[in-house]
């Protein structure tokens, strides 16, 4: 065989592994509404998806595994589970934050019509980088502030909403600011370093989304 037969079979191989699908669309980013929409076509496959860590909330039906099973969510809400791997942080040996970035390698499952995560790598994401502000500089300007992915340092303090309900507030020198769901419960007068997304609540005032606890220290 001469060399440009060589280089011709060699060729041939690639890319008859090519049209057997050895090298898949799918060992790109697959979005997680696309699982969702079409769950017998992944069934099987391994995916690389990318989403928030949302730990047992936003649970699409039942676990298909275990009681263990994960939540993965994208920024729509659109939620699989997953199972096998558990992500875990790196500095402490616990769960993630609530809303952490991260990326899976998984091969799909389907359960009870739903697809699902076996998951064989997770990989936590520092997308964004955080902008540290004070209080004041989001209620002043909550327009331009909207949907940015802040940093704040201030005291933790809990007061009641206009219906009632219970509320947390991060107060620093310049005023206070409402806190979404906390990852885990702290006692009032806490200081606290959080990031998270500003956002309007209920009543279209401004407040911490997404939070993630950076550091606390009770004095």
């Amino acid at each position: 065989m001469n060399r440009q037969h060589f280089f011709l079979s060699i060729l041939l191989a690639v890319l008859t592994l090519v049209s057997n699908n050895a090298f898949s669309a799918e060992e790109l980013i697959t979005p997680i509404s696309e699982l969702i929409r079409n769950p017998a076509a992944f069934e099987g496959k391994f995916v690389s998806v990318t989403g928030h860590y949302s730990g047992w909330q936003n649970a699409p039906g039942s676990p298909p595994v275990t009681r263990s099973d994960w939540v993965l969510c994208d920024d729509e809400r659109n939620a699989v589970y997953c199972t096998g791997l558990i992500p875990q942080d790196s500095e402490t040996g616990s769960s993630p934050a609530f809303w952490k970035p991260m990326n899976v390698l998984a091969q799909v499952k389907i359960a009870n019509g739903r697809a699902f995560l076996h998951v064989a790598e997770v990989k936590s994401l520092n997308i964004e980088v955080e902008k540290m502000v004070s209080v004041s500089q989001i209620l002043f300007a909550p327009i331009e502030m909207q949907g940015q992915y802040v940093g704040l340092m201030g005291v933790l303090a809990k007061g009641y909403g206009v219906r009632g309900d219970r509320m947390y507030l991060l107060a620093d020198p310049t005023g206070a600011i409402k806190l979404g769901r906390l990852p885990k419960l702290f006692p009032k007068g806490t200081i606290l370093h959080v990031r998270g997304i500003v956002r309007s609540d209920e009543n279209g005032l401004p407040m911490i989304d997404k939070v993630e606890i950076v550091s606390s220290r009770v004095d």
